[in-house]
C-alpha cells in the first residue's frame, strides 16, 4: 500500500514501493527565502534537499521547466552542481543515487516507476502540460524500454485540486470531461486527467496513487501560486 506521511521535520515521504525513495519538501519544511529570486535559490534549494536525502547536491537534478512535454533522460550521474541541466518539464532515469527533482506550486508533480527494471520518472504535468499529455509521453518512454503495464507505478502528488482549481473557458475549452461547473465558476480535474491517461494505456488502477492533497486548500503545509506564493514545493525522488 501506498502512502504519503509527513516526517517528525515536516518532510512529506511516500512510503510502499520497494526501491525508491520519494518525497516532498513543501512549505512547512523549505527555509528558502524566495524574495530575491536567481540562480542562488536553486543552490539553496539543493543543499535543502541534501539534508532530506544525503544525495550530495552535484547529483540532484533539477529542471528550466517550461510547461511543455519534453522528457530527458540522465544517463550519469553529473559531475559538477549546475543549477538546472535542460529546459525540459520531465526527466527519466535507471541511474541509482541521482535524485530527480520538480519544482511546483499548484501545478502537478507526476512520479512513474517500474519496479522490475529500476526506471524512474519525474514529470512536471500544469494545464498546459495535461493538454500536452506529458504522463502519456512518459509512459511511452517507459514501455520502449521494456516496461510492462502491470509493473509501471503512476504516482500523482499535492497539486491544487478539482475543488479549488478555478479555470477560465479558454482552459476549460480543452478538457471535455474534467470540468466541474459549480456556481457559475469552472475548476478543472487534472488528478483525474492524469489517471485516465494511466488507464489508457492498461496501467492498473490498484497501481495509481493519488494523494487527494491540494496545495491550495492545504496551503499550511505547500506552497500555493494561488494562494500567492512565490516558493516552491521541492518534490524529489531516486532509486536507491
Amino acid at each position: 500500500m501506498i502512502t504519503l506521511v509527513k516526517d517528525p521535520h515536516h518532510i512529506f515521504r511516500i512510503h510502499g514501493l520497494c526501491g525508491l525513495q520519494a518525497g516532498i519538501i513543501g512549505k512547512g519544511a523549505n527555509s528558502v527565502d524566495y524574495s530575491g529570486g536567481g540562480i542562488e535559490v536553486r543552490f539553496k534549494e539543493k543543499m535543502l534537499i541534501y539534508k532530506a536525502t544525503g544525495i550530495l547536491p552535484e547529483h540532484i537534478v533539477m529542471l528550466d521547466q517550461v510547461h511543455g512535454k519534453d522528457i530527458i533522460e540522465i544517463i550519469k550521474r553529473p559531475e559538477t552542481n549546475e543549477p538546472f541541466v535542460a529546459q525540459a518539464d520531465g526527466f527519466i532515469t535507471t541511474v541509482h543515487g541521482v535524485c530527480l527533482v520538480i519544482r511546483t506550486a499548484d501545478c502537478v508533480p507526476v512520479f512513474l516507476y517500474d519496479a522490475d527494471n529500476g526506471i524512474v520518472s519525474a514529470l512536471h504535468s500544469g494545464w498546459r502540460g495535461c493538454v500536452h499529455n506529458i504522463t502519456a509521453e512518459g509512459i511511452k518512454m517507459f514501455f520502449h524500454k521494456g516496461t510492462k503495464p502491470a509493473s509501471l507505478f503512476v504516482l500523482i502528488l499535492p497539486s491544487i485540486g478539482p475543488q479549488a482549481y478555478e479555470i477560465g473557458q479558454d482552459v476549460a475549452s480543452q478538457f471535455d470531461g474534467y470540468v466541474i461547473t459549480k456556481v457559475g465558476k469552472q475548476y478543472l480535474n487534472m488528478w483525474q486527467h492524469i489517471k485516465d491517461t494511466a488507464l489508457q494505456f492498461s496501467i492498473p488502477e490498484q497501481n495509481i496513487y493519488i494523494s487527494n492533497m491540494c496545495t491550495f486548500q492545504n496551503n499550511t503545509d505547500f506552497f500555493s501560486y494561488r494562494k500567492g506564493d512565490n516558493g516552491r514545493n521541492l518534490n524529489f525522488v531516486y532509486l536507491s
